[in-house]
């Protein structure tokens, strides 16, 4: 009996393969956790970056179709090193065209393990914690901490419900000291956001009483130029770029991405010295969340903040709820 029991809780999967764009734009449509991190269009601007080959899966199971977006880095030197997805292109994990379980995961996580893979690593749309099996003993895991707004109940509510007052109130300042926003996603204002955010790294230079030369090395380093760039081809309209200005200054800049039943704040910046005086960061906020509302998606995903408690505190303040999971490394 418990034999037969388990063979009807055992995902059966067919095949695997690699999907079809058109394929994967079906499945991405009908699940409604998924992110725009977990669209083809996404991939396609990690593959046009130059560094990453799409290795993404596509499984076909006797309950339907689950796909794995999954990049492979094309250095020599990191060959056969799959990711989902590579480090500062946010999170993968399964989407499907049914409800997954945690038994389904762990049939697939043992499919994976048969793959030519010298690293793979799983970091997991934080939406989908409670279906994650437990660790394997073949997968090692790290800790994530990562915010998502439950947005589903429109803007009017969560602005009177879910903001801080002291949000509401640095919002009604940064209206009334004459901060406008701008949005878009051209050329010349990508280029404000990267401005924005080198200019973030001078300060926090020196801050800390660093040169600011290696410092913003580093900076361009971390978050490449072309990155942004790739983005913002293969997503049109899908991600735009807000400002936060005052006069000729600029004070902040964030990316945000809109797909299907999800939007993301991806990457944020500010220039710190002109944020204590003019709260750009959180009239961002509003109007990102605002923008998300209006396209009748159902969560903001604001991301993970590296411990760093002061950037927790700020998401928690627009009622962004806490999530624990973990990322999934092949050992």
């Amino acid at each position: 009996m418990l034999d037969l029991f388990r063979k009807f809780n055992v995902l059966q999967i067919d095949s695997i393969s690699s999907p079809s764009t058109s394929e994967w734009r079906e499945i991405f449509t009908v699940d409604p956790t998924a992110t725009p991190f977990q669209s083809p269009e996404w991939m396609c601007a990690i593959e046009k970056t130059g560094h990453f080959k799409n290795k993404s899966r596509l499984f076909r199971c006797s309950k339907g179709r689950v796909l794995l977006p999954l990049a492979m880095h094309s250095s020599i030197f990191k060959n056969r090193k799959f990711s989902s997805l590579p480090h500062g292109f946010g999170a993968g994990g399964f989407i499907s065209d049914f409800e997954l379980v945690k038994n389904d995961l762990i049939s697939i996580l043992e499919a994976l393990n048969n793959m030519n893979a010298r690293e793979l690593s799983i970091r997991p749309n934080p939406m989908q914690i409670s279906i994650w099996p437990d660790p394997h003993a073949c997968w090692a895991t790290t800790k994530r901490i990562s915010h998502v707004l439950d947005i589903s109940s429109g803007y009017d509510y969560i602005w009177k419900n879910s903001f801080h007052s002291k949000k509401r109130n640095r919002i009604r300042k940064a209206v009334k000291l004459g901060i406008q926003i701008k949005k878009g996603n051209d050329a010349a204002i990508l280029n404000q956001f990267y401005s924005v955010y080198l200019r973030w790294s001078e300060i926090r230079a020196k801050q800390r009483n660093l040169p600011s030369a290696p410092l913003l090395w580093l900076a361009r380093r971390r978050e490449p130029k072309w990155k942004f760039d790739a983005v913002a081809r293969e997503l049109g309209s899908n991600l735009q770029v807000y400002v936060a200005s005052h006069g000729s200054l600029l004070v902040a800049a964030a990316v945000f991405l809109k797909m299907g039943d999800s939007a993301v704040y991806w990457r944020g910046a500010s220039d710190i010295e002109l944020t204590r005086k003019f709260p750009g960061n959180d009239l961002l906020q509003n109007e990102m969340i605002r923008d998300a509302c209006e396209s009748h998606c159902s969560s903001y995903h604001m991301g993970e903040s590296g411990g760093v408690e002061s950037l927790m505190r700020f998401k928690k303040d627009f009622g962004a709820k806490e999530i624990k999971y973990s990322e999934f490394s092949l050992k």
